[in-house]
């Protein structure tokens, strides 16, 4: 069974933490993709308990 590590992301906005700009997204796609992160999960308006808020992205690649 393929083992995976995982990376986490958080995008905020300074236009509010509820708008997420196309550009950063595409940005942060691109950044990890060359390092062959690929996007498993994103969750808009994510509440992390005190740290900072955001858009939740979560990478997966193989181990």
């Amino acid at each position: 069974m393929p083992e995976f590590e995982y990376k986490t992301e958080v995008l905020t906005s300074m236009v509010g933490r509820d708008k997420l700009r196309l550009g950063d997204l595409d940005d942060a796609l691109k950044k990890f993709g060359k390092d062959g992160w690929e996007l498993c999960s994103l969750t808009m308006d994510a509440d992390l308990k005190g740290s900072r808020d955001g858009h939740l992205l979560i990478f997966k690649r193989p181990k």
